[in-house]
């Protein structure tokens, strides 16, 4: 898994910055995790192939999280797409792209596969052969969902000098890795075990949108590689923060902490600050193993 960063700032972002988006590779797949506006300067900016993109999640109906979306599925279009797009939103997100859809006699070149979310609790949305991802409610003054994403366990991977001792043909080696026993050339069983180890350990990361911090939050981001959590205000402005359902240093840094996280990724700056190095500071007095979010910042999970 690696997360590039396209936007590092809330509703407001300052010149040269972006409201909150993050590109997800995960496997062969590209996940856009909401998606601000100017999403694809940065995109191309980033050296990030359009066609590349396979499903975008929008947590939200506030315009930083999605205002760049309409004009994503317009240029797809026209440049002549041809692969399915998943989108998963909420029910006015999917509303809106309906009524552009409809009101500007806009012709799509690809499959545009909407999907609407309205759990209420932690739901499993999407999964193939290598991931899968889960979507679950925050606390915000609208409807609104975070995302895990979780790798499924990997091939285990092949002793090649064991396996050629144990005189076992090329053709059987996909099978060893995808934990099936084989028969070698003498007619002899053998256990996939023997000739493997263990693959890489799968990642998960979590991503928290527009939040205020309460308690369910804590197992469902529980023992992820990388959290991305918002942190909208430092703690000297919690009081604003608790009227517009934001989270802030604190907020965030407790929940990593609690939730037993590897590594925090903080974003969703105000535009009222202009030292971003001092919500690390913050976020740093209570748990340590903390990245700040920055245009163009790549992260291996």
């Amino acid at each position: 898994m690696k997360i590039t960063v396209l936007g590092s700032q809330g509703a407001i972002p300052k010149v040269g910055k972006f409201s909150s988006s993050l590109l997800l590779k995960v496997s062969n797949s590209n996940i856009l995790i909401d998606c601000c506006e100017g999403v694809q300067h940065q995109l191309r900016k980033n050296k990030i192939k359009l066609s590349k993109i396979d499903i975008i999640l929008i947590s939200h109906a506030h315009g930083d999280h999605y205002f760049g979306l309409i004009g994503l599925i317009s240029t797809f279009s026209l440049l002549k797409r041809d692969k399915k797009l998943i989108i998963f939103c909420p029910l006015s997100v999917f509303k809106i792209i309906q009524a552009h859809i409809k009101f500007s006699k806009m012709t799509l070149s690809y499959e545009l596969d909407l999907r609407v979310l309205n759990n209420e609790t932690k739901i499993n949305i999407f999964q193939n052969d290598f991931f899968y991802i889960d979507a679950f409610p925050l606390k915000h003054s609208i409807y609104t969902n975070g995302f895990i994403v979780s790798e499924k366990k990997k091939k285990r991977k092949l002793i090649l000098q064991k396996a050629l001792e144990n005189n076992i043909e090329k053709i059987y080696f996909n099978n060893l890795t995808n934990r099936k026993n084989v028969v070698n050339k003498d007619g002899v069983e053998i256990n996939y075990k023997d000739v493997t180890k263990e693959g890489d350990k799968p990642k998960k990361f979590a991503y928290c949108s527009d939040t205020a911090y309460f308690e369910d939050l804590v197992k469902n981001i529980n023992g992820v590689d990388l959290l991305y959590c918002e942190t909208t205000f430092l703690k000297r402005d919690q009081d604003k923060a608790k009227i517009t359902l934001h989270s802030t240093t604190a907020d965030a840094a407790i929940l990593a902490k609690k939730g037993k996280v590897k590594r925090l990724l903080i974003g969703h700056f105000s535009s009222r600050y202009d030292d971003f190095n001092e919500f690390a500071e913050e976020v740093g007095t209570i748990f340590e193993n903390v990245i700040i979010s920055d245009e163009g910042k790549k992260i291996d999970v």
